[in-house]
């Protein structure tokens, strides 16, 4: 990875660093592994309140204080509390390196929150959960994707398991996430050899202040091993059914690009299969899609559309009969304009620093930050046989692989599972 400097430090803390001098602006990612994935019922909800609090005061600065700081080089902190961890972004100008360095130094201050600060943000995220309710069907399948022996539980907990967390556990979880052995600070964008070795020798000096490990990530339950037990049928009232199709990805069977390939062909652009057979030529759907899903280590190929509940059955049908046609085959073609469309738009990549540093923090989480090489990305991409990605649709698009979630009236659609069954069987 020519482009990329990967610096693993004697702290066990990660340094990732893109360098893109052509840009304006540079950017920080702290990526830190914990999130729900790690959580227990107790637990539940705890991530995203650490996250929340790191607003309302972060190493001995209060609130104020760290608008002060964020306003002095013309910024915003942005977070996100995810299922494997939590990720905090700031995008500057070069000059300003030093300051913002310097904030993010402050996560590993262990300074625990007063109960003033924690009972204020407890209200904030009761906000939240009265907005988001129990979420979608398809966050709810989500959970269920990475349910492990501890169970599976929203981002956000429940209103009882959020006021239930004690200034004790939260001070724990502060102890055990916000360590240098848990977190990758990736840096992207236009920035000087010198401001790299600044900041080796700025986080080398961080000091893990707990006896725990790191976070490791468990297998989920049933992972490439699903039968309909795993599928999630919602009933409801209503003219419209949801529908969800996750296929299992093992990577050790299955190389990412090929994954990625498949699922651009299948649904992931205006050109694909069930793009145009199931919108442009039979419009019956108003948008139907697939992408590359990953919690840390493991991913799945996963499809969705909205449909008229007097469709869903024809859908479903339509669907499994295309995904069994590319098991069958893969026009030669088809991948060499894949290849011109996904070298352009690595091309494009280089000009967005937020892109490469997701691309940089997202491969550290999983364990395997080759994946971020665009170079090595691009050729594997150039040498992608169609037999080879026959080979992967034939791999993932497998009855043993396959979740369904679908949010469905049974008055209008009738009892779905008899059909479910039956097209689990044509794969």
């Amino acid at each position: 990875m020519s482009a990329i400097h990967e610096h693993t430090l004697q702290n066990g803390m990660t340094l990732l660093c893109w360098p893109q001098r052509h840009l304006h602006g540079l950017e920080f990612g702290l990526y830190l592994k914990g999130g729900p994935l790690y959580e227990t019922e107790e637990t539940q909800g705890i991530s995203n309140l650490l996250e929340h609090l790191c607003f309302r005061g972060l190493g001995g600065l209060n609130r104020e204080g760290l608008l002060r700081e964020l306003n002095r080089f013309g910024t915003n902190l942005d977070a996100a509390t995810y299922a494997e961890g939590l990720v905090f972004r700031l995008k500057c100008l070069p000059r300003f390196f030093d300051a913002a360095l310097e904030y993010f130094l402050r996560f590993f201050a262990n300074v625990p929150w007063t109960p003033e600060q924690i009972a204020a943000e407890k209200q904030v995220v009761l906000r939240q959960l009265e907005a988001d309710g129990d979420g979608d069907l398809f966050d709810r399948a989500a959970c269920d994707f990475r349910k492990t022996e501890n169970g599976a539980f929203p981002p956000l907990g429940t209103p009882e398991s959020l006021m239930a967390l004690t200034e004790a556990d939260i001070q724990l979880w502060q102890e055990m996430i916000f360590q240098p052995q848990n977190a990758c600070l990736v840096m992207t964008g236009n920035f000087s050899d010198g401001m790299e070795l600044a900041a080796i020798e700025a986080l080398s000096e961080l000091r893990n202040t707990t006896a725990q490990p790191p976070f490791t990530q468990s297998l989920p339950i049933g992972f490439c091993m699903r039968d309909e037990q795993s599928d999630l049928l919602e009933e409801v009232e209503s003219d419209f059914a949801s529908v969800q199709l996750a296929f299992d990805v093992d990577s050790e069977q299955v190389y990412p690009v090929a994954a990625e390939v498949l699922s651009t062909i299948t649904a992931g652009n205006d050109d694909s299969m069930l793009f145009q057979a199931l919108r442009e030529e039979q419009a019956l759907v108003a948008e139907i899609e697939s992408q590359i899903s990953r919690v840390g280590q493991f991913s799945r190929l996963v499809i969705r559309y909205d449909v008229r509940s007097e469709w869903l059955k024809d859908t479903l049908t339509k669907v499994f009969a295309y995904l069994h046609r590319l098991t069958m085959y893969v026009r030669p073609a088809r991948l060499n304009q894949l290849r011109t469309q996904f070298t352009t738009n690595n091309a494009m990549l280089t000009d967005d620093t937020a892109v490469l540093n997701d691309r940089l923090g997202w491969a550290w989480m999983s364990g395997d930050t080759a994946q971020a090489d665009l170079d090595a990305a691009a050729a594997q991409y150039n040498e992608l046989t169609a037999e080879e990605l026959l080979d992967a649709a034939q791999t993932v698009f497998r009855p043993e692989n396959l979740s369904i979630a679908v949010q469905y009236d049974p008055e209008a659609v009738g009892d779905l599972r008899p059909l479910l069954q039956k097209l689990r069987e044509t794969l």
